[in-house]
């Protein structure tokens, strides 16, 4: 990679003095190496990567980005995984003082998977849970009926078979309302492979979370964070 945030570095030494030549490109005065350096990771245009993200917002298909943006079908695929991953990642505070982000997307979906649903005020966030079995859904809810639910039990609602299991009744209105969101989301997609799945939640997490912002706000938020990633680089 030849830039670090904002800085171009040698690809060949690391150094970080060059002459230009006449064609644009470095030449680095440590090593004599000649390079054209990268825009960003995935070097294309800013005006390319606003434009990819506009399109991805209003839920065009690949193919259609594709052919519109002029861009292979690998790189953008890598371009919305990023921004997925960067999605999930961007929870409003409100959350973020209950939730623990970790973008591990280690752990296997052996069976049919079960989404935990967190609600707060007109927030979400979803995820897989890997560590809890079907069975163990009955049982939690069965030795809850007679014993105190706690405030957190009253905004988690979990998903198995299609189906939303609620530990209580009260903070029902936003579980219920994302869940249904997220059902024709999932469905509209005429299925996802199970490995897929968390980016396709942290998506549509965000999308539910930022659902009252205009479109070019979402825009402009989604391009920040992308600059913020070039800057950082520990994604890809």
């Amino acid at each position: 990679m030849e830039m670090v945030g904002n800085k171009i570095i040698c690809p060949r030494c690391g150094k970080e003095k060059f002459w230009k030549t006449k064609d644009g490109r470095l030449k680095c005065k440590n090593c004599r190496y000649l390079f054209k350096p990268k825009i960003n990771p995935f070097n294309i245009p800013n005006d390319k990567l606003r434009e990819i993200i506009s399109e991805f917002l209003l839920e065009h298909s690949i193919d259609s980005i594709s052919l519109k943006v002029q861009i292979s079908k690998y790189k953008l695929i890598k371009i919305l995984t990023t921004l997925r991953k960067l999605m999930l990642l961007d929870l409003p505070e409100e959350i973020k003082k209950f939730i623990k982000i970790e973008l591990n997307f280690e752990n296997e979906i052996k069976r049919k998977p079960i989404i935990g649903i967190f609600s707060y005020k007109d927030w979400v966030f979803a995820k897989v849970l890997t560590d809890i079995r079907p069975k163990d859904i009955k049982s939690f809810i069965e030795n809850t009926k007679n014993e105190p639910i706690e405030n957190w039990q009253k905004n988690l609602g979990l998903v198995y078979n299609k189906n939303l299991y609620r530990l209580s009744e009260e903070n029902e209105d936003v579980i219920s309302y994302f869940w249904e969101y997220l059902r024709n989301k999932l469905s509209s997609k005429g299925g996802i492979r199970k490995e897929k799945l968390p980016l396709y939640l942290g998506e549509y997490v965000w999308r539910f979370n930022y659902r009252k912002e205009g479109l070019k706000e979402k825009e402009e938020r989604l391009f920040n964070l992308l600059n913020n990633f070039f800057r950082n680089e520990k994604l890809i």
